[in-house]
């Protein structure tokens, strides 16, 4: 990757959103580079924050509470913008508040990736909760089926990702998010 021109995004946040293991955080990290900006985790902020683990959070609390976690994280950006790359965990888009929050926050950009690949690309993940049973593939294409018109609701863009690398769907988020704030310009 070569040194792009400065992405002027006016204070608003680039974010990406999908399933787990499309590579929000991984190309996160590779358009934090590129651009310049920091990356903000919600999952981490929410961890940070909270002295747990998701898995504690969803043990202990359980799904519905984590989400209230991620709607009071979206609405702390919203009303203190900044130009950053923000990584958002997969279930974000559940809450329909959130999703307004999300379209409302900045440029969003869907990682669509096939569920063949996420679970190669998670075979030996055990930190994710909602993944810890043995019907791997059941959940994913139940989560993808439930998700895909709310990420689809949400995005600005949807990126066909399974067979981009991290830099080239970096490259291609850097590319379209330069459009879109160009047009908000």
């Amino acid at each position: 990757m070569q040194a792009p021109e400065r992405l002027e995004t006016y204070g608003h946040p680039i974010i990406l959103i999908g399933l787990m293991g499309c590579g929000k955080t991984t190309v996160g990290k590779a358009l934090s580079v590129l651009t310049g900006m920091p990356l903000l985790d919600t999952d981490a902020i929410i961890e940070e924050h909270s002295g747990r683990s998701i898995s504690d959070i969803f043990q202990c609390f359980g799904e519905a509470h984590f989400r209230s976690m991620e709607t009071a994280l979206l609405r702390y950006l919203k009303q203190h913008p900044t130009p950053a790359i923000i990584s958002t965990g997969g279930g974000i888009v559940v809450r329909a508040e959130n999703r307004k929050l999300l379209h409302r926050l900045g440029f969003t950009v869907w990682l669509d990736v096939e569920v063949p690949a996420l679970l190669a690309r998670l075979a030996r993940s055990t930190t994710r909760p909602l993944l810890n049973r043995p019907d791997r593939q059941e959940v994913l294409e139940r989560l993808e089926a439930e998700r895909r018109p709310l990420y689809a609701e949400t995005a600005n863009l949807a990126l066909p990702s399974t067979h981009l690398d991290v830099h080239g769907a970096a490259d291609c988020v850097y590319a379209a998010a330069k459009d879109f704030f160009a047009l908000r310009s």
